[in-house]
């Protein structure tokens, strides 16, 4: 049986991931529960768990800390599960780094999706038994050594030794980042994480053995499901960067015919030492973010050019929009729904944003928009499962841009359908709005607070969909609710005024002539009349 232990600092979470499922039928048992990263410690000082499912934002030492603490201890053989929230997407790409198998998203998690994550807990458990019981008494060979130190520095950890066999090997070195940027096809249902996993290990054997040929000593380590990261020894060679572009290309060229999707290469410069390494990563990553906002030669050396044009410091929140998304899908309004999208795309075009800005913004984007479908019984809408996952597939802006794009039309064509089965309800909602307070002042603004429409926006579509002013709408309700108070022969003139919130009885009387041809005192003699008549 595995030892499962869940760590999170909501109880609700402790105690619904606990009945999620059947344990036993997965082989499992949980040895325990945490509320954050130190009392977890604590536990599993005295039980050891196989598998930890661990939030990634808590109290006291978050699901980050916590990893790094357990690895501080010497347990590497203990597997992580993360869970997150959308906004920290940036962190779970952190925790997979470390070497989580899965990160799952809290408000998307499933019976399902658990049991998957679980699975390659499972497995990812097995092989490293697997590997303990092959390992042999002696020391792992320098490649080894030398790609396990890289992958130490690559999470920020400092070797605790190897560094001088390391520098002695990869002298004068330069970092290259293979990023692997999918596009729709990482959408496809037939194409799955596993598939993802198999297409970056065959492309990993094929890269180490095409880079032989180029450089004499080299690592090549996985940073993530999506790239791969190569450090080579540019010692001794006089044009390394004219040799890095011919091995980028044929990096290219070989992935783009075996797997059919595209790569980037982003380079550092070359530096004296591999102590430099932090400048090297540093210098590969601006290069990868230089190419994700422009998408033009797909091998970038990097210059002082990915620093000042360097992603957008701010955050591409959608809040702004939300008010415009909300009436256009309420009004089935196709057109303004492509009006309030475009404002977004501009945005990104405009300001160059980072890859997890650009990200966040379509996954706030999608979850925003889909909350208005949760109840759709026409269906259509293009739900996706593991979103998040399959945003962070692409590697550039333009597709990003174009899978807006996608979803806008998506979402454009589910209105348009609407619009043509079903009439507009903005004149039901203001009628129903009136009709309920015809007694107070009622304003075209207060309306359209109330129903969360733009005044402009409402005046107009309720004059297109009526016939009739808004105003005069609202004139004709109250008036025929004077008639009736009148008839009932209750209240004086100036009390009905002031009950139905007209400013003065002689803006009253003024109205209802207009509308009912006479005025009230001469309706209220029409009433008399009629009744002593029956």
């Amino acid at each position: 049986m595995y030892q499962i232990m869940i760590v999170d600092d909501e109880p609700l979470i402790l105690a619904g991931i606990a009945s999620l499922l059947d344990w036993e039928k997965q082989e499992c048992v949980i040895a325990g529960k945490a509320g954050n990263g130190q009392q977890a410690l604590k536990l599993m000082e005295e039980q050891r768990p196989d598998i930890v499912i661990t939030d990634i934002k808590m109290p006291g030492m978050d699901g980050i800390s916590f990893m790094k603490a357990v690895k501080e201890r010497g347990w590497d053989d203990i597997v992580f599960i993360i869970l997150t929230n959308l906004e920290e997407f940036n962190l779970a790409r952190q925790a997979l780094s470390l070497g989580a198998v899965e990160y799952l998203v809290k408000m998307e998690l499933t019976e399902e999706k658990l049991s998957e994550a679980l699975k390659l807990a499972k497995e990812r458990c097995e092989l490293t038994r697997l590997a303990n019981e092959k390992a042999s008494p002696g020391f792992p060979s320098k490649a080894d050594r030398i790609r396990r130190l890289i992958e130490q520095l690559l999470v920020g950890d400092e070797p605790a030794e190897g560094f001088k066999e390391a520098e002695e090997t990869l002298k004068e070195p330069v970092l290259v980042i293979i990023s692997f940027n999918y596009g729709f096809e990482g959408f496809s249902e037939g194409f799955t994480r596993e598939d993802q996993k198999k297409v970056i290990s065959f492309a990993e054997n094929i890269i180490g053995q095409m880079t032989g040929g180029y450089f004499d000593s080299s690592c090549l380590v996985r940073r993530e499901l999506d790239s791969l990261v190569l450090v080579l020894s540019a010692a001794g060679v006089e044009n390394y960067q004219t040799v890095i572009r011919s091995l980028g290309e044929k990096i290219r060229s070989v992935v783009k015919d075996y797997f059919e999707v595209p790569v980037s290469v982003a380079v550092s410069t070359r530096k004296e030492s591999l102590r430099e390494f932090p400048a090297l990563l540093y210098e590969a990553m601006s290069a990868t973010s230089y190419y994700f906002g422009h998408s033009g030669d797909p091998v970038v050396f990097y210059s002082r050019q990915c620093e000042t044009d360097a992603g957008h410091p701010g955050s591409f929140h959608i809040g702004l929009l939300k008010k415009d998304l909300s009436q256009a899908i309420a009004l089935n309004d196709s057109s303004r729904l492509r009006q309030v999208i475009g404002q977004l795309t501009q945005l990104l075009e405009e300001y160059h944003p980072s890859r997890e800005q650009a990200v966040n913004a379509c996954a706030n984007l999608y979850f925003f928009i889909a909350s208005f479908f949760e109840d759709d019984e026409e269906g259509g809408f293009p739900y996706e499962v593991n979103i998040m996952e399959k945003l962070g597939r692409f590697g550039t802006l333009e597709q990003i841009l174009k899978w807006i794009r996608w979803f806008e039309a998506s979402i454009s064509a589910i209105l348009d359908r609407r619009r043509d089965s079903r009439t507009d309800k903005i004149a039901e909602m203001v009628r129903d709005y009136v009709m309920t307070h015809y007694k107070e002042r009622i304003t075209l603004g207060q309306t359209a607070e109330a129903l969360g429409i733009s005044q402009g926006y409402l005046s107009t579509a309720f004059k297109k969909q009526t016939g009739e002013s808004f105003t005069g709408f609202v004139s004709a309700v109250k008036i025929e609710k004077a008639k009736e108070l009148i008839a009932g022969h209750q209240y004086m003139m100036y009390e009905i005024s002031d009950m139905l919130g007209f400013d003065t009885p002689f803006y009253f009387s003024k109205v209802f002539k207009k509308i009912a041809g006479l005025s009230p005192k001469e309706y209220e003699a029409e009433c008399f009349k009629a009744g002593h008549e029956v």
